[in-house]
C-alpha cells in the first residue's frame, strides 16, 4: 500500500488536460487548416477581404479555439480539485479522498498510466482520466509507486 497527500497545481493540471484532450483539438485544427486552404484559393480571383476573413478564421480555429476549450475545462476541474487530496494505492485500487468526498477506482478500470513530469496521467475506461501529482514525493517513494504500477503492467 502506498499513501501520500498532494496539493493541486493549476499549471500541472493544465498540462495534464492538454495531454488528455489532444484528440479533442483535432476537429478545430482541421477546420482551421481547411479555412486556411480556402483563404489561399480565395486570394486568386476574389477580393482581398474574403481571403483576409478566411485567414483570420483559420487562425482562430487552429490556435484560439483549442486554447479556449482547454481553459474552460481546466477552470471547471480546478473548482472541483482545489484542496489537498489524500491518495492511496493498494491491491483494491486507487483511492482519492478530499474535502468533497472520496472515491475508489479499481485497477480493472485503468487502461494505462503515463508519466508527465511531476504527475501521473491515469487513463480510465470511457475516456476518463485521473491526474496524480507526485511532485511532493521523495525519490524513493516515487520509485516505489512506479514499481507498484509496473507490477500491474499499467505503466506505459
Amino acid at each position: 500500500m502506498i499513501e501520500f497527500e498532494a496539493e493541486p497545481d493549476r499549471v500541472r493540471l493544465t498540462a495534464a488536460y492538454r495531454r488528455h484532450m489532444r484528440g479533442a483539438f483535432v476537429p478545430y485544427r482541421g477546420t482551421g487548416l481547411a479555412l486556411a486552404g480556402l483563404a489561399v484559393v480565395a486570394l486568386l480571383p476574389a477580393p482581398r477581404m474574403v481571403a483576409t476573413l478566411l485567414a483570420s478564421s483559420a487562425v482562430l480555429f487552429i490556435f484560439f479555439s483549442p486554447a479556449l476549450l482547454l481553459h474552460r475545462v481546466v477552470k471547471q476541474a480546478w473548482r472541483r480539485n482545489r484542496g489537498s487530496t489524500s491518495w492511496t494505492l493498494s491491491e483494491e485500487g486507487l483511492r482519492a479522498e478530499d474535502e468533497g468526498g472520496y472515491g475508489l477506482t479499481r485497477w480493472s478500470e485503468v487502461t494505462r498510466v503515463e508519466q508527465l513530469r511531476d504527475q501521473l496521467y491515469v487513463k480510465l475506461d470511457g475516456g476518463r482520466a485521473i491526474f496524480l501529482p507526485t511532485v511532493a514525493l521523495s525519490a524513493e517513494k516515487q520509485q516505489e509507486l512506479l514499481d507498484f504500477l509496473r507490477a500491474r503492467d499499467l505503466l506505459a
